[in-house]
């Protein structure tokens, strides 16, 4: 769904028309949740986040003067997901524990493999593949969800495709 058609769909939402809703969330339930994973790691904080976003849509959709509401919904998304990390962070901090949430016996061996060169990468380069390579943004969507420089933005991806690059060949 592009700008003009989602800009269209949340005027129906803020109207009261469910169905409306409902093709919003169809379609952007599964990249949001994928952005979100890749930040935070767990699956089960990734389906929270991704509900609690679609929840606070759905109470408040953003207005009419958004301009490009796509790009807005998933800077929602990340900046629930970047919270939910610093509270994890905080957590774990207190209570001087660390755990992983990736079980390695729920992978086969190669998604494994990749899921564990990508958290390798700073979570800012994260983001950048996830929004590139899963959602396939353009690099002008990313840098403006990330309020990054276009440049910068592209920059940050040679940086993290070579790291995955290295990573994946050690392995």
């Amino acid at each position: 769904m592009d700008a003009k058609e989602l800009a269209k769909q949340f005027s129906k939402v803020r109207s009261g028309d469910k169905e409306a809703f409902s093709i919003i969330y169809h379609d952007m339930k599964t990249p949001i949740y994928a952005v979100v994973l890749r930040i935070v790691g767990s699956r089960e904080t990734a389906e929270d986040i991704t509900q609690e976003l679609f929840v606070k849509l759905f109470v408040s959709p953003p207005d009419t003067s958004i301009k490009n509401p796509r790009a807005w919904v998933f800077q929602m998304a990340r900046n629930l997901a970047l919270d939910a990390l610093r509270k994890k962070q905080h957590a774990e901090l207190d209570n001087n524990a660390s755990s992983s949430d990736i079980p390695v016996d729920e992978w086969m061996s190669m998604q494994y493999d990749i899921e564990k060169a990508i958290m390798r990468l700073s979570t800012e380069e994260r983001e950048i593949v996830t929004y590139y390579l899963t959602i396939g943004l353009s690099f002008k969507e990313v840098a403006s969800i990330m309020d990054l420089s276009l440049s910068a933005t592209y920059r940050r991806y040679r940086k993290a495709l070579t790291v995955l690059r290295e990573h994946l060949q050690e392995v």
